[in-house]
């Protein structure tokens, strides 16, 4: 089988295609791998700002409220990243691996002990219990 210049343009053009092919998957998985890292460093950035505003916050019981509300807006900010991770939106392995310690921290501390003690707020935050029911058992 003798093959003709004609043949040798399709094979080239073909080996074109799947080369540009393979470099179009290669450069939209590096996309989504930057834009979950993008967005989870804003979150955490955001939550650095909201533990350096508790941090600053005088004790005393007459700033309690300011204290809760602060607490309330992470517990915003974590219910939102668990949101995220939940709908894998989030889903790099090693990136949820490397949060999965400050999630279990933020869990005990500020959900458990400061705002799921009062039964009214058993409600609330449950995209952030349920993802920690799944880092929990990883």
């Amino acid at each position: 089988m003798n093959l003709t210049p004609s043949d040798y343009i399709q094979i080239l053009a073909a080996c074109i295609y799947g080369a540009a092919l393979f470099y179009t998957i290669v450069t939209f998985r590096r996309t989504k791998r930057l834009d979950q890292i993008t967005l989870s460093n804003t979150i955490f950035g955001e939550l650095r700002q909201l533990d350096r505003e508790l941090a600053k916050m005088p004790s005393g019981v007459e700033y309690d409220s300011a204290r809760i509300e602060v607490y309330i807006r992470i517990l915003n900010t974590l219910d939102y990243l668990s949101f995220l991770v939940n709908e894998k939106v989030i889903s790099d392995k090693s990136m949820i691996t490397y949060m999965k310690p400050d999630l279990i921290g933020y869990y005990g501390e500020t959900l458990v002990q400061k705002i799921l003690k009062d039964e009214r707020n058993s409600h609330l935050y449950q995209q952030f219990k349920k993802l920690y029911q799944k880092i929990k058992m990883d």
